[in-house]
């Protein structure tokens, strides 16, 4: 499962502490959300692209070989794995500072992210500048930002999502680690050991989104607005 982490890989560690936990001391979808995001922003943060842009997720897949406990001190190690006309795929890998039976990995994380203009969030090409920090050879990965789940299921059971001013950011839309907090919610059983999000498009202030939640082989979520599909979960 583990991707190759190239040497250099930016790298950054942490330690899970108890507001990243669940009741059985295990680090949360959420939390993993919110250290993805922080290392990715860190290292966008070094590569020095043009003002006035920014990288809006589209999708996140998660692989996940066990998961951090409370007090376990990690490793976030983050690189460019691909690229489309207006997107690169990001790959992490969250590792244990000391592995257990030899396994340091816990998580593997690939994340598509579009770049965007902020003036009016529109895709924009990569800048050479992109090249130029994360590497030439990132050309010769192509990646897709199509989105793969499919539409609600007609036996989908629906409850409302009431939003709370903390999912916001400053980008003025629910922060992507938020809709992990409600899928946590209303999980039950073994803790996930793949986890899919896709986003079509935000949710802002004043909207009043509904989560809808269908079982089978795996777990399927999506977040509406009006009938209008913003966000999608799977979980397995």
């Amino acid at each position: 499962m583990t991707a190759a982490v190239p040497r250099d890989a930016f790298c950054r560690q942490r330690r899970v502490y108890l507001g990243d936990t669940t009741i059985d001391a295990e680090l949360r979808l959420d939390a993993v959300a919110r250290y993805l995001q922080d290392v990715a922003a860190d290292h966008a943060a070094e590569a020095k692209l043009p003002a006035g842009h920014a990288w809006i997720l589209r999708r996140t897949e998660l692989d996940i070989t066990r998961n951090p406990q409370l007090y376990e001190d990690v490793e976030l190690c983050t690189f460019c794995s691909g690229v489309g006309r207006s997107w690169a795929e990001r790959t992490t890998v969250i590792a244990a500072l000391r592995g257990r039976d030899g396994e340091a990995t816990c998580i593997e994380a690939k994340a598509i992210w579009v770049y965007v203009r902020l003036a009016d969030g529109a895709p924009q090409a990569l800048p050479e500048e992109f090249f130029s920090a994360y590497g030439e050879s990132v050309r010769e990965h192509r990646v897709s930002a199509r989105l793969r789940h499919g539409a609600p299921s007609a036996d989908a059971m629906r409850s409302e999502w009431p939003l709370r001013s903390t999912d916001f950011d400053a980008l003025g839309h629910v922060n992507n680690a938020a809709y992990w907090e409600a899928i946590e919610d209303v999980l039950d059983g073994p803790r996930p050991r793949r986890a899919e999000i896709e986003f079509r498009q935000g949710i802002d202030p004043g909207e009043r989104p509904q989560l809808l939640t269908a079982s089978g082989s795996e777990r399927r979520f999506w977040f509406e607005v009006a009938g209008d599909v913003r966000a999608s979960v799977r979980v397995s």
